[in-house]
């Protein structure tokens, strides 16, 4: 099954993209150079393929999401020219836009707007609230959690960009700040890595800021990575960031945060969360801090209160969140739910991973308020 999902469809989808897009070539070459010999405009239409899916063989870098959204915005014309072609019949609206369509302007025109867009998208860091009744007694004002989690730092956001953010979570004057995984990546620099934390550690919060790790922060997807396991730990710690890895800590005796390893992680095996929560007060409000939205039916039977997670990105580039929530890639794509007494909530990711373009939902930090 996994085989056929990462390997045998990726393949399918490249040749019918390579048909596909060399029809819709050969017919804007005909139509703009209608003056050419057939055999120049065949050799004009296989350079300008050429030209448009070799870059695009490399999956995940910009130009292949670009392509990816001129084959959407292509056979989203088809569709319309069909209606098009059923309505107007031989009227002179179709005769123009026969024209139209036969160019593929509009699809060039619509995946630059898209992309143009996606590209403000990624850059955008909207404010994201949630308010959550407490399962347990807590205080009388309860507790106002900040959360951001995939950054993926050097993909969009610079240092005066994270700092602006950073500067936006100190006004909410925050009781605890979540930092919920893939705060770097396998591309972030060991510099870029420093600056990172040293922005996230000086956010102002009465009890602390929380880390826990995602499948990206320990360099798990390459074999040469730019810091080791041990100094990305030691600049947290340094940082004055509290890792919560399989650990929770308890804050004012009335909440305790448990952080969980990441499921994907190389190094560890983690811990059943029926072992973290064994010696924990059940009295108190018990948040899982995992980063990939995942156990939350052994959450629940655990006792858990609240879980939240990031990893999906809400998709980041359409169609991938459709596809998330339609196959179940993860319990939850984006947003908050409940499952019985738990309640689930997933951050969209302060920025995203790969490429500086979201076209799904926002870039986003969360504030929770627990009541």
């Amino acid at each position: 099954m996994m085989m056929f999902r990462w390997l045998v469809l990726p393949l399918l989808f490249l040749i019918a993209a390579v048909v596909y897009v060399y029809r819709k070539i050969s017919g804007a070459v005909s139509y703009f150079f209608s003056g050419f010999s057939k055999r120049k405009r065949r050799m004009i239409s296989g350079l300008t393929e050429v030209i448009l899916i070799l870059p695009a063989t490399k999956a995940f870098t910009l130009w292949f999401v670009v392509f990816l959204h001129l084959i959407v915005c292509l056979v989203l014309i088809d569709i319309i020219a069909f209606i098009v072609k059923k309505v107007c019949k031989e009227s002179k609206k179709q005769l123009l836009w026969n024209r139209i369509y036969k160019s593929c302007i509009v699809a060039v025109l619509m995946t630059a707007i898209i992309c143009g867009y996606g590209r403000y998208n990624i850059f955008h860091v909207v404010r994201t609230e949630y308010n959550v009744s407490a399962n347990k007694n807590i205080r009388k004002d309860g507790y106002k959690m900040v959360v951001l989690s995939d950054l993926h730092y050097g993909i969009s956001l610079s240092d005066s960009g994270l700092q602006k953010v950073a500067d936006r979570i100190d006004k909410e004057k925050a009781d605890i700040v979540v930092l919920d995984g893939d705060i770097v990546d396998e591309s972030t620099t060991k510099a870029q890595m420093k600056s990172a934390f040293s922005i996230l550690g000086k956010i102002k919060s009465t009890y602390g800021v929380y880390y826990v790790y995602g499948n990206h922060d320990k360099n798990n997807y390459t074999t040469e990575p730019n810091y080791s396991s041990e100094q990305l730990a030691d600049t947290i710690t340094k940082s004055g960031i509290k890792i919560l890895e399989d650990e929770s800590f308890s804050i004012n005796n009335e909440v305790t945060l448990i952080g969980r390893a990441d499921r994907g992680s190389g190094d560890m095996q983690r811990e059943d969360i029926k072992e973290l929560v064994k010696d924990v007060d059940k009295n108190q409000e018990l948040i899982v801090l995992d980063h990939q939205p995942a156990d939350y039916e052994n959450v629940k039977n655990a006792g858990g209160d609240m879980i939240i997670s990031g990893h999906t990105h809400a998709g980041q580039i359409w169609p991938a969140g459709l596809f998330a929530s339609l196959f179940h890639f993860d319990e939850m794509n984006y947003g908050e739910k409940n499952v019985e007494q738990l309640h689930a909530i997933v951050t969209s990711g302060i920025a995203g991973w790969g490429v500086p373009l979201r076209t799904e939902r926002h870039s986003e930090y969360v504030v929770i308020n627990i009541k």
